[in-house]
This record gives structure tokens, sequence and C-alpha cells, in this order.
């Protein structure tokens, strides 16, 4: 009986294929940092009117945590696993896809925190809006009303941490342990030197040496003299609250611009490693919620963000304002 090599030969490409397309939607999923449109100009104001945030399409988003893991340390199951990312190009806080701190009291069924975080590019540098809603902002119900021997106030440190991989390599495994690549590095900040300027009626001085708004920044860079001040200082960042009187503010809006060129690595022609942790302090308790599902310091589970440009963001007439202000 003579064999149809034709059929043989189609149902072994047909093999191939699907397991060539498996692998490929498997690797191909990532962080969508989009280009913003040659009309679109944003100035760090802490004012999101000029972001054009109807051009936003999916959030990249996890599975959920799987049960029994919500309260760890440790990466969750969907850590380990490529598939569990969905390609988005922004970030939309929601309690069940978020690591939370292992020594936070925090109710997953929490309904007082919200956050959405855009991001995008242009031909200057990579920006980030993070835009919050929280029933409880200031010093009136934080973990550390005291004041120092400085007479300053403490801290609450609600606002965002970001994480970079700028080589891609996701090495080393922990930048806790290991703080000898300078292009890993953790970038921290807060709403507290606003809060401060207003309840205390005070200028905020300089925490360990860096600017209060800029709550952390560690990496194998820090120095902790003014070669480390003047690369911080190069960032952009400014915070508005909404306009409620002090201690009835209910959301509040980071903006930030890192220019290309300031971290090593960090150019828009190659994608990097990137996480974000939403910080919230309520009634004496620190949530750290940990959008990849891991312990931000892991530099291993980090997510893959790449910088697109065929699919601009805007086109300088869809601009939205933010109904808050």
């Amino acid at each position: 009986m003579k064999r149809d090599y034709r059929l043989i030969y189609f149902c072994a490409f047909l093999f191939v294929f699907c397991l060539a397309a498996d692998t490929l939607l498997a690797q191909d999923r990532f962080i969508n940092c989009r280009k913003f449109a040659a009309g679109i100009q944003i100035t760090i104001d802490g004012d999101p009117s000029d972001w054009p945030l109807d051009a936003f399409g999916d959030p990249a988003t996890m599975l959920d945590v799987p049960e029994g893991q919500q309260f760890s340390s440790d990466p969750t199951d969907n850590a380990f696993e490529e598939d569990a990312l969905t390609t988005g190009d922004h970030f939309e806080f929601d309690p069940n896809k978020v690591l939370c701190s292992n020594n936070a009291n925090y109710e997953t069924s929490e309904d007082d925190f919200t956050a959405t975080t855009y991001i995008g590019w242009d031909d200057t540098g990579f920006y980030l809006l993070n835009i919050v809603t929280d029933d409880l902002i200031g010093w009136f119900q934080s973990s550390y009303p005291e004041r120092d021997i400085n007479n300053q106030p403490g801290f609450t440190n609600d606002g965002i941490e970001i994480w970079f991989d700028n080589d891609n390599d996701r090495l080393p495994y922990n930048i806790n342990d290991d703080q000898t690549s300078e292009f890993d590095l953790q970038s921290a900040f807060s709403i507290d030197a606003v809060i401060i300027k207003e309840e205390f009626d005070m200028e905020p001085v300089m925490a360990n040496g860096l600017p209060l708004d800029y709550a952390l920044f560690r990496s194998a860079l820090n120095t902790e003299d003014d070669a480390e001040k003047a690369i911080i200082d190069q960032i952009e960042r400014a915070v508005q609250l909404d306009d409620n009187p002090p201690e009835q503010h209910t959301s509040y809006v980071q903006e930030i611009k890192f220019p290309w060129g300031v971290f090593p690595s960090f150019e828009p022609d190659e994608p990097i490693g990137f996480n974000i942790n939403w910080v919230d302090w309520d009634d004496e308790q620190f949530h750290l919620q940990r959008w990849d599902q891991a312990n931000e310091s892991q530099v291993e589970f980090f997510r893959e963000m790449r910088f697109t440009s065929d699919d601009p963001l805007g086109d300088g007439s869809n601009v939205v304002d933010w109904s808050v202000f």
C-alpha cells in the first residue's frame, strides 16, 4: 500500500508549528511600555490631565494568588510560571493578585485602597503615573507619628516602590543579599514630603541624605555621597493630593520621570526586568503589596518590560481629566 507522505509531512509540520506557537506564546508575555505619540508632552507636576489615559489598553496582570499563599515573603506558585503573566500596558491593583507582606494585618476584602499605575516613554525618558485612592492618608493614623531629634515627623511611606533589572538577566537572585550589580536597583517614592508641609507647616529635612519623597535607593550604585545624590536629582517627581482638607484626603497622584542614561544600561533599545509594589500604611499596619507575587528583592522573578513604538499612546487630542481634581 502506497503511503501518502504529504499527509505525514503535513501532520509533522503541524505538530512542530503547534509546539513552536506554544513556546512563542509562552515567551511573548511582557509588560508593554508604549511610546507616547508625537503630540503628547508630559509635564512632571502631579497633574495627570496631560496623560492620554483613554489610549491605554488592558493592564498587565498575574493570575490570582493561590489560596493560602496571599501573606508570605516567599514567591507564590504563579511567580515561577512565565505563562502567569498576561501582556498589558499598565498596572491595576487587585487584592487577589498581589503577594502581601507577611507582617501585614491586611485583608484582601479591604476596599479602601485602589491604584492604577500607568507607564510610557519618549525620546527623553521613562514615565510613571500612580493614581491612588485610600481612605487613610496622613500622620493621624501613621505607625510613626512621633518626632525625631531634629523635631521632624516620622514617616508613613505611602507610595510606590519601583524595581529595575536593566540588563534583563535576573541576576543576582536577591538584591538584598548581593548588591554587586549596578544594573539592578530599587527606588521607592513616598508622599510624605507633601503631607509634612500640609500637616506640620514645615519643610521636611533630608532622610539618610536623600530627599524625603525619595524614600529609598538601593543598588551597587549606593555611595551615600554627592555622586549618588547627583543621580537621584535627575529623577523628576511630583505629588499632588486631592482638594480635601488635611487628614481628610482620600486620593493622591505620583508622577515620576527617569531620564535615559541615568542608570547603567537604562535605554529604550533593550527590554529590562521590572516590578512595582504598592505601599500603604493604614491604622499602624504596613501593607506592602507586591505586583509580581514574589519578594520584591528577588530579581529572578521580575517580569520583562519592553519599550515599544508600534502602537503609540495618544495623538495629542485624547487626553482626559481625572475627576478628583
